[in-house]
């Protein structure tokens, strides 16, 4: 069986190509049919990774926020129709028995960081595809009544949700949150609905941005700040990670946990000086593991996050040729105030 597939084969080029769909029978037969685009689909859609690194990953399918339905199942794992969400990273069960994985097996990290873990659009092609095979194990169920328009950000939540895996939320009192952007969106989205009580203050640069942020106190990174936190989360990413860190660093509680997610192409430089005085943790986050997006599907059914979810749907495109492809990824690229995806389907 034979698929169209779009690749990145150069900054700002994506061209189609004819891919061979794997239909063994140990292998689910998907129909894709929602996707969102990524920021690290956009950087190795511009050509924002360093020249090298590039040379190595064109021609590439960007997209890995993905759902769709099930056309076939030979291992009967799934029925037929059923929606699921797309799990991007996966690695091989003689990665994880090796002794260099040991840290794998614990519960605030997991399969992911496995020696030779792979990724949708990053280490191997993506979802920008109509049709995809794949091993039931890559595969997780969500109900057939939601809308896969709002169970595309499962990724996105499933990220959220492996990063307070990494919290502890007995010793986190006060919580502060960087980043005004759909990331940081995400892990507030996630915060309020596992951990209700929370004491949660997000950060931002936008008031418009931060009145999505409904149920936490809200403050501008250039207000003046009393407060000191015992956990902090740094979604921002891009070239003002280093204030943001800077920030938090300073906003730390001796012994504080800092939480990094957001991605950045440069080198960042640390106040190592006071993260020594303070005896600070820093914890990174990386994607995220099967549990995270069987979490995700849970949360699905209940109806008050699903509410929190629906604004970040921006628009609904249908993609009927690479021109409409090409539409997305610069609407995408020029949203620059409003948290949310414009949201691509076959």
């Amino acid at each position: 069986m034979f698929t169209n597939i779009y690749k990145v084969t150069s900054p700002t080029v994506i061209e189609k190509f004819i891919d061979n769909v794997d239909i063994s029978n140990d292998k689910c037969l998907v129909k894709i049919d929602y996707m969102a685009i990524c920021k690290a689909d956009i950087r190795y859609f511009l050509g924002a990774r360093d020249k090298n690194v590039l040379e190595h990953k064109y021609p590439l399918a960007p997209i890995h926020e993905a759902v769709g339905h099930i056309l076939k199942d030979p291992t009967n794992t799934f029925k037929k129709g059923d929606k699921v969400i797309l799990i991007p990273n996966s690695t091989t069960k003689e990665n994880l028995e090796k002794d260099i994985n040991e840290r794998c097996s614990r519960e605030d990290l997991g399969s992911n960081y496995a020696l030779n873990a792979t990724f949708r659009s990053s280490t191997t092609d993506g979802f920008l595809r109509q049709f995809y095979s794949c091993s039931p194990s890559l595969l997780v169920k969500y109900n057939n009544e939601i809308s896969g328009e709002f169970a595309v950000f499962s990724e996105l939540l499933s990220v959220a949700n492996a990063a307070l895996r990494r919290i502890d939320f007995k010793c986190a009192k006060k919580i502060a949150l960087f980043g005004d952007g759909i990331m940081g969106y995400v892990v507030y989205v996630m915060l309020k609905n596992k951990y209700k009580d929370a004491d949660l203050t997000v950060f931002g640069t936008l008031e418009d941005k931060l009145k999505m942020f409904k149920k936490a106190k809200t403050k501008l990174v250039n207000d003046k700040i009393d407060e000191h936190y015992d956990t902090l989360i740094e979604c921002v990413g891009g070239g003002f990670s280093e204030n943001a860190i800077d920030q938090m660093i300073k906003l730390s509680k001796v012994g504080a946990d800092l939480i990094l997610m957001g991605v950045s192409e440069a080198k960042i430089p640390m106040n190592t000086r006071l993260i020594l005085e303070k005896g600070l943790t820093i914890k990174g986050v990386t994607r995220s593991n099967r549990e995270d997006f069987e979490a995700v599907s849970t949360l699905l059914n209940d109806e008050e996050f699903l509410n929190d979810i629906k604004p970040m749907v921006l628009s609904i495109n249908e993609i009927n040729s690479l021109s409409d492809i090409y539409k997305c990824f610069y609407e995408d690229i020029n949203n620059k105030t409003i948290i949310g995806k414009n949201i691509m389907t076959w």
